[in-house]
């Protein structure tokens, strides 16, 4: 994968995030994704690599720049999951999680996709049956 294309995964996994429980608000289910993807994006690329994509120069400035991308600061339960998918906080705290324990090999694979590498992404919006 792409490190441009990485970035690209936390508009999949943030579109979904509101909140249907206490546990994970969607504000907070969004910036803690983004926490999680730049630190493994910092970890996993060299600075070479990271300028090269276009990167800003910390892991810091990542996570300001996809908090802000992706609205993070106006998710909320009403906006975030379309239709008639229902947001699962505990989902969301997992996906957290499961980006955070995404190995380098997994981030740097071409064919990366979160909700592969880290299934609760997925099901952070489902629809309720």
């Amino acid at each position: 994968m792409s490190i441009r294309t990485c970035l690209a995964c936390l508009v999949l996994v943030s579109a979904c995030a509101t909140n249907g429980g206490d546990q994970v608000s969607p504000e907070q289910a969004c910036n803690s994704m983004a926490s999680a993807l730049c630190e493994r994006i910092y970890a996993c690329y060299t600075p070479e690599e990271l300028a090269a994509a276009s990167y800003p120069a910390s892991e810091a400035a990542c996570e300001t720049m996809l908090e802000a991308s992706e609205g993070c600061t106006a998710e909320t339960e009403q906006n975030a999951c379309t239709g008639n998918a229902k947001y699962d906080s505990s989902e969301a705290a997992k996906c957290s999680d499961q980006i955070t324990g995404l190995t380098c090999s997994q981030i740097r694979d071409p064919l990366f996709d979160e909700q592969t590498d880290a299934p609760a992404c997925a099901l952070v919006c489902a629809i309720e049956t």
